[in-house]
């Protein structure tokens, strides 16, 4: 049965669409398998008259003993005649003591590093070393996919992946005691696979986790957990194995292209070599096997492939084992999507947690979840600056030890910080003993003034709550000058390429800075144009016209005593 549209469940047959025909839904594409090149073999002609491929293994023994790797049945070949090594991205003949010895092109030797076309004699067999194209593992170790031309599957079974029979039924709906075998034997998979993976959530613990329960349940030597990467191939990301000695794993890639293709498991009796290494005693030793693939669907998005094989016997897993491991398998994509967004959500937490050191909480949610665009190039906006700076800080700092300096900055900073982001602004730095806040872009307010003169007159607030507490402790208190200033700056990221903030800059900057440098202990001095611009809801002085440095143009400033509505946040007389 295919499986079927994500959004209308219309079946979907192969070929894969790019779109589903009923409702038009974009439909992603099929991961790609990566096909390793092929591995370093031998090949020649045997005593049975068969010309013959072996492919070497890490360490590949030759003889006449049924235990070799490669067995030649040979009377002039001893028992343990020869065996070729792997080294690095090379491979060793030794001989092993043998009687007649190992000959390379004619010449014998004990030790030999073999160069492709090499002549191997051993007795009367004659086998020619080819190098093929040797790995460079960018997976799991000791995973080989064999294209098909090397490898022809033979398809025992296929079953669909369930697409809606997830569920148990209810009781009344059990009719026989096949249904109810059916659903335990989910219940069981499922228990059995929780108690064992639980909340992993680190990804290669839960990789291993899965195979290791898998191989509990199944009579397997060896697993490999594939995962659709960001480019979506298909690449090993886990190997396990029944025996501890490493073995590599040979994987056909006919079968995980028609696990990708159809979307169903597969029941393989799989000899993976070339069909002419049937009549051969050694290949039926080393190659034939049982395998299954089985995909990991989670919403309908393919996760991976899970992969098992024997090679205790041909036919050694039936389609019960299919029907268990395609429920390992169902359990297994939840398990890994629940991984992915467990550590999304742990990301976006330590993401937030940064931003909101400098940012507003609700503009932290918004960079988050990626509803604001934080500007990689500056702009020119409309916003609205406050400066606020310890007055006579340096003999404050001379009378304190360092610790209790840098406890009373720690206090203070704190305070100021809450206060700017109660009223939605952003944290733009700290300088030495000075705060600056801006309020503007990412998240601009219509009443962006307002909000900053109301946070200048609350941090005024909480200064004289920290010199209670300072006052009670024998300390002096803190004086506290603030400017504000609105106008248009250039705002967006400054800085170098390997560290830059999101900040404004601007003749409007300067000129809230010069206004908290004139402001004396206690007072929030504003410019005409932030005034006018946050409305009557303020008690306001004017102040005798001020020349600031750097400024030819004159500044019209405004001592800013409070808040005519005694109901409105930050209100002080």
């Amino acid at each position: 049965m295919p499986t079927a549209c994500p959004r209308c469940r219309t079946p979907l047959a192969h070929p894969w669409p790019a779109a589903c025909p009923s409702c038009g839904e974009p439909l992603a594409p099929l991961p790609s398998v990566r096909t390793s090149p092929r591995s370093a073999y031998l090949t020649g002609r045997l005593l049975d008259g068969k010309v013959s491929e072996f492919p070497l293994a890490v360490r590949t023994t030759l003889g006449r003993h049924p235990a070799n790797t490669l067995r030649l049945a040979d009377r002039e070949v001893s028992k343990e005649h020869a065996c070729i090594e792997r080294a690095g991205n090379t491979y060793v003949l030794k001989d092993m003591g043998s009687s007649n010895g190992t000959y390379v092109n004619g010449r014998r030797v004990r030790e030999h590093r073999l160069k492709d076309g090499d002549e191997v004699t051993l007795g009367n067999s004659r086998l020619t070393f080819r190098s093929g194209d040797l790995l460079t593992s960018t997976g799991s170790p000791g995973v080989t996919v064999l294209a098909s031309a090397q490898a022809a599957p033979a398809f025992l079974a296929q079953i669909d992946q369930p697409v809606v029979d997830d569920e148990f039924r209810p009781g009344d709906q059990l009719s026989d005691a096949n249904a109810l075998r059916a659903d335990y034997e989910k219940l069981r998979i499922a228990h059995e696979f929780h108690r064992q993976v639980g909340l992993e959530r680190d990804q290669k613990s839960l990789l291993d986790k899965i195979l290791k329960a898998s191989f509990d349940l199944l009579a397997a030597d060896h697993g490999v957990l594939f995962l659709v990467d960001s480019k979506g191939e298909l690449v090993p990301e886990a190997v396990r194995h029944r025996k501890e000695q490493e073995e590599e794993v040979v994987v056909s890639d006919t079968v995980l292209k028609r696990v990708l293709e159809t979307r169903q498991a597969v029941l393989t009796a799989d000899a993976v070599l070339d069909s002419r290494f049937s009549g051969s005693e050694s290949i039926v030793a080393q190659g034939i096997r049982s395998a299954m693939a089985v995909p990991l669907l989670a919403k309908g998005e393919l996760k991976g492939v899970l992969f098992l094989d024997t090679r205790e016997r041909t036919n050694a897993f039936s389609e019960k084992d299919l029907k268990i491991l395609s429920g390992i398998a169902s359990q297994a994509a939840i398990a890994l999507e629940n991984a992915e967004l467990a550590r999304k959500i742990e990301t976006e937490a330590v993401t937030r947690a940064e931003l909101s050191r400098f940012l507003s909480p609700a503009v932290a949610d918004m960079v988050v979840r990626g509803q604001v665009e934080l500007l990689r190039q500056g702009r020119l906006a409309e916003v609205s600056v406050l400066f606020a700076d310890i007055r006579g800080f340096t003999t404050i700092a001379e009378g304190e030890s360092p610790q209790d300096t840098v406890s009373m900055l720690n206090a203070f900073f704190t305070a100021m910080a809450d206060v700017v982001f109660r009223h939605e602004g952003n944290l733009d730095k700290f300088i030495g003993d000075c705060v600056m806040a801006v309020w503007g872009p990412p998240s601009p307010h219509g009443d962006d003034p307002a909000r900053a003169l109301r946070a200048a007159l609350e941090m005024q607030a909480q200064v004289e709550a920290l010199n209670e507490m300072r006052e009670s402790r024998g300390q002096k208190p803190l004086g506290v000058g603030i400017g504000v200033n609105s106008g248009m700056a250039v705002v967006g990221y400054m800085g170098s390429a390997d560290r830059h903030e999101f900040t404004a800059i601007g003749d409007c900057v300067n000129i809230a800075s010069r206004l908290c440098g004139i402001a004396k202990a206690g007072e929030v001095l504003a410019a005409d144009n932030t005034v006018s611009k946050a409305g009557a809801d303020f008690q306001v002085e004017a102040l005798p016209v001020q020349t600031v440095k750097g400024k030819e143009k004159t500044v019209q400033p405004y001592r800013v005593l409070g808040l005519r509505s005694s109901t409105s946040t930050g209100a002080t007389g």
